[in-house]
């Protein structure tokens, strides 16, 4: 793997030489925008209406519009000169528990790894953090941006960076007006569904689940390749609706009729 920032990770008077990876990756299949006539990609143009030409990347700058029409540019240099100690360190602030971090506040994940002449300070943060079960809040510099970021055991050998969004970036549902007007569930749903969650209940398996949608479609582009004529799925048999409780007590009854079989035949 190629690694996207170099520099330190610090915790106290600890300073450990780190680099980072990309611990996640794109599979969605990606499109090309064509033209409907001829099938010709459509291009995208940096183009500048001023002066009726192209604009090649080396002719573009960052600009802020404090106002209308107005602009303040900035140069790379600019951002590198930003008094930021995180721009080549991420310093732990404190240490908290994983499970007091709502999931809402995760946004990318980063495979932390040892730079020379840090395996030993590494090791021992990772011995700490996972005989404490505590991650570490830290701040680092990241993608020209100055990130909130936890440090945390991954599988019990690796450390995992996951950049956090600030509070200030969170939305809050209050403006949901549909959840002030929901009906109370009678006892007799909320037992029922309570027995369908439970009867669903499984530890929590990731390899269990793929990608249908990628995998139908990909399979799609192979048979468009080779030719092929595409076959419509079969529709579904139009079901009577029912109440909410009945819903609930066939759902329940289902399940626990594929859990029958799945014993009889594993």
């Amino acid at each position: 793997m190629r690694s996207i920032w170099n520099g330190a990770l610090s915790f106290g008077l600890v300073h450990i030489p780190v680099r980072l990876f990309s611990a996640t990756e794109d599979r969605d299949v990606h499109f090309r925008q064509l033209h409907r006539a001829d099938h010709t990609p459509i291009q995208y143009r940096r183009h500048c209406p001023a002066c009726g030409q192209d604009v090649g990347p080396e002719d573009i700058v960052r600009g802020y519009e404090y106002l209308p029409g107005q602009f303040v540019v900035l140069e790379d240099e600019d951002l590198e000169q930003l008094p930021l100690p995180t721009q080549k360190t991420m310093e732990i602030l404190d240490f908290v528990r994983v499970e007091e971090v709502d999931p809402i506040y995760f946004e990318r994940s980063y495979f932390i790894a040892p730079a020379e002449g840090g395996a030993r300070p590494f090791a021992l943060l990772r011995a700490a953090m996972e005989r404490t079960g505590r991650a570490g809040l830290c701040r680092v510099a990241l993608r020209a941006k100055e990130r909130l970021g936890l440090v945390r055991l991954y599988q019990g050998r690796a450390l995992v960076l996951e950049t956090l969004h600030y509070p200030d970036e969170i939305r809050q549902p209050e403006g949901l007006e549909e959840l002030e007007r929901l009906p109370a569930p009678s006892e007799r749903e909320l037992v029922i569904a309570e027995q369908l969650v439970q009867s669903l209940a499984v530890p929590f398996q990731p390899e269990r689940y793929r990608d249908r949608y990628r995998e139908a479609l990909q399979e799609l582009i192979e048979r468009k390749v080779a030719g092929q004529e595409l076959v419509a799925p079969a529709r579904a048999e139009e079901t009577v609706p029912m109440d909410l409780l009945a819903a609930l007590e066939e759902s329940v009854r289902r399940v626990e009729a594929q859990r029958a079989l799945a014993g009889r035949t594993g």
